[in-house]
């Protein structure tokens, strides 16, 4: 019972001590709240995020293994199945037809013209069975068996949200053929849409068109033929003993067709979502975990305060005897309370920023099936470091309190910044201007733990805006640079893809470069043609995947910029990225082996590796690129023909212009201003500049919380002596510009700090999770001067302007009173 007694006269006592600080209380307790609430609302993303892959990517089957062929071969269907037929360990096996196409989804007055693919599936016995379509009851119907034959189509469910269609509105692909839009879905390679390297969330650009198999094949004039197979295996089934199985079968059947074999951790989006969702949560944590460190230190700063204006009690009650865990005790409590009430505030916000979160994805990324359940271990860390942090850091100060002795306490008053810390050295520094600039140098070196631990408070919270506004001026800058290396030369090009080889004086290449406008005139001014393939690049165990696009390098109209070698060699060889050649440690005149498909036949080609020297390192940050003279084409068995063309418009000639102009002609795959890379930099960084409002939002409120709670207890703690320069005549204003111009010192540091701290997290932190998540870019790292300006203003300008807040307090403050009461 008088244990209990005991424990409420603290408790009560304790209250008093919060009510008597509450506004310090509140702000320190809503920074806890900001990082128990990330560590709550996203210390289980990464678990749900892999928990919803996984159910979607088993509900719709996604293949186990994939069987692509080589760039521009096709098999007869019957053959393939026939050949694949038998092998142990395979449970489903579908073929499929892909092949690029032009889309035109244009409506209400809205011309949308894109890149697109359509995706041939088997739809015999409710199929397809791997790589399923999941449309939901809002979005129209899934294909149907009854469809096979017919221009029916499923449309990919992201670019018929961009674009807000529906099921009946018109669809056209290359030819002018119209499709019967009957659904929008989803499909395991298409949960996040990437049309080329480097690029993320393409559905404004890339439309993907699922069909009957029958019927891509009839629209391709490929009838009876595949290019693609899919595959789910048995449970249990030895992968590498299947695929081997395959590579002999198709090898004995098919000699004249290279294929590679691909698994599921192979395809780019799988891999993508789940190391992008476990680097996210890496990132989470750091910022909660920075979030919960800049509490820490406001606690320390109060608990400090607390203990400062307490030290004749705490002196006194060790002279009497009372034990001194009973004395810390109190100071603990009130530590202990403020931790509490802000880990509960924390987890009831992390509740809310879970479910933002969660729906934020839901848009980002769609896929049909989530898993979103509450992660109790996410809770129970926050709620540990929401509570251990804020107590610690009190503790310290209060176990520094009771160790002095008690004459100490009572006669000298110091029990936290004893001996006046540096002060003195402002005695020795040539200081400008009177003792009203001198005394802000002089308070901050009277408390130097006090000072230094706002400083870092301030510096983290302009670190946490620095890294991540960072790294995205790091991003966009890689993009403008791969923007100005697109635009090197030929800045208006129109780049046209084909859907085969054609021979460069054929009929279908003469008709696309010579098309004219409504009024006669030519809509080009000059065309060249080139050749586009798929290829991989080795060296020794390392394997990079590359686009290989050849050109006549003696041109006029574009030709890769090099930063080392030249365009030509007597003999062949190949420009390679910058970040192709650090990954493979190669420079020019050094050699790789090239693998590249060779034609053994019209619609045969084999896959072979070349030894070739590195002739030039171009500019572009994006690592699949890669160029070779148009003469070398004879490697490829290509010589004198062309599946890529680049025009230049005539003057006043619209990109949509060319691309009605073009749907309708046959062979044609795609039409793409290289106007679009620039303008999808400027989407992008219209959607990261929305996304990084709410980031820069938190981040002000952090330092300004930060620093009125360190300008708040700087009041408490000079009480005495405001009250002294105010009974001297010193004006309100004198005195705020003095607690200005300390803040404006622990600004500068603080943003230096903070920013110096920023860039080491962007090479460090950041830029790794970048070589994980986007090895196929070499990122810029760039702190743009706007960030810098930002931070300047974040840490230095509010910081500065947070005595402003104490005016008020000034004014109504009793002189007489405060000179005559310490406590």
């Amino acid at each position: 019972g008088a244990i209990m007694a005991n424990l409420g006269l603290w408790l009560r006592w304790s209250w008093r001590d919060l009510r008597a600080r509450w506004l310090q209380v509140v702000v320190i307790a809503l920074i806890i709240s900001l990082g128990t609430a990330v560590f709550a609302g996203l210390g289980g993303q990464q678990t749900w995020r892999e928990d919803s892959y996984d159910l979607s990517y088993s509900r719709l089957n996604m293949y186990d293994l994939q069987v692509e062929f080589a760039d521009g071969s096709y098999l007869d269907n019957d053959g393939v199945l026939a050949a694949l037929d038998g092998i142990e360990g395979i449970q489903t096996l579908e073929t499929r037809l892909i092949t690029p196409t032009l889309v035109d989804a244009s409506h209400d007055d809205e011309t949308v013209v894109v890149k697109g693919r359509i995706v041939g599936v088997d739809v015999s016995d409710g199929g397809p069975h791997v790589n399923g379509i999941f449309v939901d009851e809002d979005s129209g119907r899934t294909l149907t068996e009854a469809d096979a034959g017919h221009n029916v189509a499923v449309v990919e469910y992201k670019f018929a949200k961009h674009y807000e269609l529906k099921p009946g509105d018109p669809i056209r692909i290359s030819g002018g053929v119209t499709l019967d839009f009957v659904g929008a879905g989803h499909s395991p390679e298409y949960f996040m849409v990437q049309p080329e390297a480097g690029s993320f969330f393409g559905e404004a650009s890339f439309a993907v068109i699922f069909m009957p198999l029958e019927t891509a094949q009839a629209l391709a004039d490929r009838a009876g033929m595949v290019n693609n197979v899919v595959l789910l295996l048995d449970d249990g089934a030895d992968r590498e003993v299947v695929r081997a199985k395959i590579e002999q079968r198709m090898e004995a059947a098919f000699p004249q067709t290279g294929i590679e074999i691909l698994e599921t951790k192979d395809d780019p989006v799988y891999s993508l979502l789940y190391t992008d969702a476990k680097g996210d949560q890496r990132t989470w944590e750091v910022v909660a975990f920075l979030f919960m460190f800049g509490a820490a230190m406001g606690a320390f700063n109060l608990a400090g305060r607390m203990v400062e204006a307490q030290r004749r009690q705490i002196g006194i009650g060790m002279a009497l005897g009372v034990p001194r865990r009973w004395i810390a005790f109190r100071p603990l409590l009130v530590g202990v309370q403020i931790a509490v009430l802000g880990t509960i505030f924390g987890i009831l916000i992390g509740l809310g920023l879970n479910l933002l979160f969660a729906e934020a994805l839901r848009d980002l990324v769609p896929i049909p099936y989530y898993k979103i359940s509450f992660y109790l271990p996410g809770y129970l860390q926050a709620t540990l470091f929401g509570i251990l942090l804020p107590f610690i850091a009190t503790l310290i100060p209060v176990w520094r309190a009771v160790r002095v002795a008690p004459v100490d306490a009572i006669t000298s008053g110091y029990l936290v910044a004893k001996g006046g810390g540096f002060s003195g050295l402002a005695n020795h520094l040539p200081l400008p201007g009177k003792s009203f600039v001198h005394m802000p140098v002089k308070n901050i070196l009277r408390s130097p733990w006090r000072s230094l631990l706002t400083v870092l408070g301030i510096a983290i919270a302009v670190m946490l805006m620095t890294s991540i506004v960072g790294f995205m001026d790091s991003y966009l800058e890689t993009m403008a640079r791969a923007d100005d290396a697109y635009r090197y030369r030929g800045g208006d090009r129109v780049l046209v893809n084909l859907d085969f080889f054609y021979p460069v004086d054929n009929g279908e290449i003469t008709e696309v470069t010579g098309l004219t406008g409504q009024d006669g005139e030519p809509l080009f001014t000059a065309a060249e043609t080139a050749l586009m393939l798929g290829g991989s690049l080795e060296d020794g165990d390392d394997k990079i995947d590359v686009l290989l696009e050849l050109y006549d390098m003696d041109n006029t109209l574009w030709v890769p910029n090099l930063q080392a070698g030249e365009l030509n060699s007597d003999e062949p060889g190949i420009i390679i990225s910058e970040k192709t050649a650090a990954d493979l440690d190669v420079d020019v005149g050094d050699s790789v082996t090239l693998e590249h498909p060779l034609r053994e036949g019209l619609l045969a080609f084999r896959l072979i590796k070349t030894k070739l020297p590195v002739i030039g390192i171009h500019d572009n940050p994006l690592r699949p690129l890669a160029y070779m003279p148009l003469d070398d084409a004879d490697l490829m068995g290509l010589e004198g023909v062309t599946n890529y063309i680049m025009l230049e418009p005539a003057k006043g000639v619209s990109e949509d212009d060319i691309k009605l102009a073009l749907l309708d002609k046959p062979g044609v795959t795609s039409v793409k201003s290289i106007k679009e890379f620039s303008e999808a930099v400027e989407d992008l960084m219209s959607m990261i500049t929305g996304l990084l409002a709410i980031v820069e939002g938190v981040v002000v409120v952090l330092a300004f919380l930060i620093a009125f709670n360190s300008t708040s207890i700087s009041v408490d703690e000079r009480v005495r002596e405001i009250a002294t320069m105010f009974a001297f005549g010193l004006r309100i204003r004198t005195v705020t510009r003095m607690q200005m111009l300390e803040n404006l010192i622990i600004g500068v540091l603080g943003t230096l700090i903070g920013i110096g701290l920023g860039w080491l997290v962007i090479n460090t932190l950041l830029l790794a999770r970048v070589e994980q998540q986007m090895p196929d870019v070499k990122l810029t790292v760039t702190i743009s001067g706007t960030t810098l300006i930002l931070a300047a203003v974040l840490g230095v300008v509010v910081v500065m302007l947070t005595p402003l807040l104490s005016i008020r307090r000034m004014q109504q403050m009793d002189i007489p009173s405060t000179l005559r009461v310490m406590e």
